[in-house]
């Protein structure tokens, strides 16, 4: 039950690969991880690139990940976009995850694809910068 993590700081966003066995250990663990790195890089905009292999967890080890790391994600007012690259994994059970989420008042969305979710980060930080002025 391991996993690797390598996050990468963007000016607009961190962008994390987590690769390894899928288990709510390392969910929780790797969530950690970023938390670090956003303290580090001073950075609420946050890519999660998921490459985790294994059956998907069920709603309940999702909820206890959820309710464990929702409050800093709400208190640092974060920004997730989430991609999934498992195949294998519900897409039903993924959108469980971000509707649990975004209930809780985590600002995450879910995408099929890096780039994407990437556009999705970065076309929203431009237009609040746009707000600001």
């Amino acid at each position: 039950m391991s996993y690797t993590i390598h996050i990468t700081y963007h000016p607009q966003y961190l962008h994390a690969m987590v690769e390894g066995d899928n288990s709510a250990k390392n969910v929780d663990r790797y969530f950690t991880d970023i938390q670090h790195a956003i303290g580090e890089h001073r950075c609420t905009n946050v890519l999660i690139e998921e490459r985790l292999t294994g059956p998907g967890l069920d709603p309940f080890d999702i909820f206890e990940v959820i309710r464990t790391q929702a409050r800093f994600a709400r208190s640092h007012q974060l920004r997730i976009a989430y991609v999934d690259l498992n195949k294998d994994h519900h897409r039903t059970t993924v959108a469980f995850g971000e509707n649990l989420a975004n209930i809780l008042g985590v600002n995450i969305k879910v995408f099929s694809t890096s780039l994407e979710a990437m556009v999705w980060l970065t076309r929203t930080d431009l237009s609040r910068q746009n707000d600001e002025q």
